[in-house]
C-alpha cells in the first residue's frame, strides 16, 4: 500500500468504485451531478489530496484542506478498500496520524445516513465530537 498525489483521473476511478456508505453520502449532496463534481475538483485542487493504492488501484482519497478554525477532510473509499480486511483502514489511520503532524487537529463532517458511518469512522481514529461531527487529533 502507498499513499500517491491524486490525480483526477484516481478519483474519479474511486467514484466509480464507491463504498455503499460513500455513494448513500455523496448522493445526498447530489451526486454524480456536475455542480457536485465541480465542487469536490475544487476542494481537492485547494488540499493536500492523495489517493491510497493497493492491488494495482486508487482505493481510497484523502483531501485535507486547511481551514479556520480546524482544516478539514473530504474521504471517499471503494468497496474494495473494505474488502481487504484491516490492512488499508491501517494504513490510512496512519496516514491520518502524520497529517495531524503536518496541519494538526482535522475535522470531518459526515452527511451519511448509513448506519455504518459514525462506526467506520471511529475504527478509522476520529473521535465523534457531535451528531455528524468527528475529529482526528
Amino acid at each position: 500500500m502507498e499513499a500517491r498525489v491524486a490525480t483526477w483521473t484516481d478519483v474519479e476511478s474511486v467514484l466509480d468504485r464507491l463504498s455503499e456508505q460513500h455513494r448513500v453520502e455523496y448522493e445526498a449532496l447530489g451526486w454524480p451531478s456536475e455542480e457536485f463534481l465541480a465542487r469536490m475538483a475544487r476542494y481537492m485542487a485547494e488540499a493536500d489530496t492523495k489517493c491510497l493504492w493497493f492491488d494495482g488501484k486508487p482505493q481510497a482519497v484523502l483531501a485535507i484542506k486547511p481551514g479556520a478554525p480546524l482544516p478539514t477532510t473530504w474521504l471517499a473509499v471503494t468497496k474494495e478498500f473494505y474488502g481487504k480486511g484491516m490492512g488499508p483502514t491501517r494504513f490510512a489511520r496512519r496516514y491520518m496520524q502524520q497529517a495531524v503532524q503536518r496541519h494538526g487537529p482535522i475535522l470531518s463532517v459526515i452527511g451519511s445516513g448509513h448506519p455504518q458511518a459514525a462506526k467506520w469512522m471511529k475504527v478509522l481514529g476520529y473521535q465523534q465530537i457531535g451528531e455528524n461531527i468527528f475529529l482526528f487529533a
